[in-house]
């Protein structure tokens, strides 16, 4: 079955969470792999309150890309990115990126990403279900 023949919003809404989720894992990385890295800004993606405006108003969930070279796998879904630096300073070096509090996200990102994965298996279980039961 082609995704295109699922016109079910709530596996669209899903599926947009997932790619945010997997778009923001890719940039906690990226704090990770430069804790190290002077005056480094530390970045997060802002998606909740992108997915709740979305949710408001109907629409497909916007991302941008920010650089040509990223998120290309994502570039159908392109129109706005909410890519946060913060400004603060956790190092002497001038980092902006405390790891314990990284690891952290990166976990909590993780639980959310498996959440996500979750419903969409237990929603395709559903429609599996209901397809043995036609035939």
């Amino acid at each position: 079955m082609s995704w295109d023949m699922v016109k079910d919003p709530v596996m669209q809404i899903l599926e947009r969470g997932l790619d945010y989720s997997m778009i923001r894992q890719r940039i906690l990385a990226q704090n990770v792999a430069n804790v190290e890295t002077p005056h480094y800004k530390r970045k997060d993606v802002d998606f909740q309150s992108v997915f709740q405006d979305v949710l408001q108003r109907g629409e497909t969930l916007p991302l941008s890309v920010t650089h040509r070279a990223h998120f290309q796998d994502q570039a159908e879904h392109s129109q706005e990115a909410r890519v946060l630096e913060e400004e603060y300073v956790v190092r002497q070096d001038r980092s902006g990126v405390d790891v314990e509090k990284e690891m952290v996200t990166v976990v909590e990102n993780a639980l959310y990403y498996q959440a996500l994965a979750r419903m969409v298996s237990d929603k395709l279980g559903l429609l599996r279900t209901v397809i043995r039961e036609v035939r």
